[in-house]
């Protein structure tokens, strides 16, 4: 496949739009597709990377980074992913909502999968990844839950009950938090968090973060306010760690200390559903938000990957701009414009006219690698979830007048 481009593509006509070519792309695979870090998947991975961790690391980054599509050689099929299908249900949980009476039972085919995916001890169930992963910091092998592909599926399932009063929805919702409580919550001293696999100890502020919302959204309508108090203590680790500058590092551990454009995204999206569970939490996510707008966007809104580096052009730093932005319209008068004009960008800039979503930008070459869970579903979701947000705008209108 080739990845060179010279210039971005025109613009389609409309978000909706947007969100129908990326649906039919997606439906046309079964939201099956590649991932940036499926290198291990390859049956040659034992060989190529002598068995040792860097030798798994240098393959994962030689796969993500190449701008040809290694994994056809590599015998790396297009597979589906969990954290990707909860995206994906996530979509259509909104285009529901907003009116689309087609992506109900698509809804509910996805959630029904999910839950049926879900792995864990007992009655818990989680969700992982379908590869090994290998980072600079742990080992966990393919499909073992882990917290964010976990929080993402959770936060799908909270969706339903949430927006289309699916009360059997809340269940799998409630059990996915247990899950994160039994398996993922640290107990330091008097420090609380949740972290990112079990039997590791560091804090990543992301992970941490996206738990919390999951059992913050879940705590009120099951009655559990046992998972509020867990939520509030957690909450603490991590508004701690938050810098002068409003910014929070990735992780707590000694060099792993940057700041970049969706982990802070993550991190504010989901302080926004936690804000009522620590009495400073709401100032904790002016300043972060103020911090993130000041540093990681250009004037026109193009989201920079990092404060002092605007390239990769990543999709998935746009996607999960206009998911914060829209989270945050509550706080920020200028929220909803601000993810307006991010989708607009995103759609002129990566959208393919295939209907999926380039990956990155790098001056003026483009990787065109077709991934599911990485770009084309977050995409999906967010701009789905911006279809509903007019139509509830609309929808007040209507009503006023």
């Amino acid at each position: 496949m080739e990845i060179t481009t010279t210039a971005p593509h025109p613009a389609v006509a409309s978000v909706a739009e947007a969100v129908g070519r990326i649906r039919e792309w997606g439906e046309a695979r079964d939201w099956r597709g590649w991932d940036p870090y499926d290198a291990l998947n390859s049956p040659l991975a034992p060989v190529l990377t002598l068995g040792t961790p860097f030798g798994r690391r240098v393959l994962i980054q030689a796969v993500k980074r190449s701008s040809l599509n290694l994994r056809p050689l590599l015998r790396i099929g297009p597979a589906w992913n969990a954290k990707a299908i909860g995206l994906v249900a996530s979509a259509y949980v909104h285009l529901a909502a907003a009116g689309d009476a087609s992506a109900r039972p698509e809804a509910a085919r996805w959630l029904d999968w999910l839950d049926a995916a879900r792995g864990g001890a007992g009655r818990h169930g989680g969700w992982g990844y379908h590869f090994d992963v290998q980072t600079r910091f742990f080992f966990y092998p393919r499909n073992s839950p882990n917290t964010i592909a976990t929080a993402f599926v959770a936060g799908a399932f909270l969706d339903a009950y949430e927006l289309l009063g699916e009360e059997a929805r809340l269940e799998t919702a409630v059990a996915a938090a247990d899950l994160l409580v039994a398996e993922m919550l640290v107990r330091d001293g008097e420090r609380r968090f949740f972290r990112y696999v079990p039997a590791d100890t560091k804090l990543i502020h992301n992970a941490n973060l996206l738990a919390c919302a999951v059992l913050a959204r879940a705590a009120g309508p099951s009655g559990r306010s046992d998972l509020a108090e867990l939520v509030g203590s957690a909450l603490r680790a991590t508004l701690d760690a938050q810098r002068p500058d409003g910014s929070w590092p990735y992780s707590d551990w000694q060099g792993n200390a940057w700041v970049d454009n969706f982990h802070t995204g993550y991190v504010l999206e989901a302080l926004a559903a936690c804000v009522d569970l620590a009495p400073d939490a709401g100032e904790r996510l002016d300043r972060g938000l103020a911090f993130w707008e000041r540093e990681l966007f250009l004037p026109d809104g193009t989201p920079k990957y990092f404060p002092d580096r605007v390239e990769p052009l990543d999709a998935h730093c746009y996607a999960q701009a206009i998911e914060t932005w829209l989270a945050v319209a509550g706080r920020h008068a200028g929220a909803v414009a601000q993810a307006e004009r991010i989708a607009r960008l995103l759609i002129e800039s990566l959208l393919e006219p295939g209907g999926y979503v380039a990956f990155q930008r790098r001056g003026r070459r483009t990787n065109r690698v077709p991934f599911v869970r990485w770009t084309t579903a977050p995409s999906f979701r967010a701009l789905a979830r911006l279809l509903l947000q007019r139509r509830s705008v609309e929808t007040e209108h209507a009503r006023l007048d």
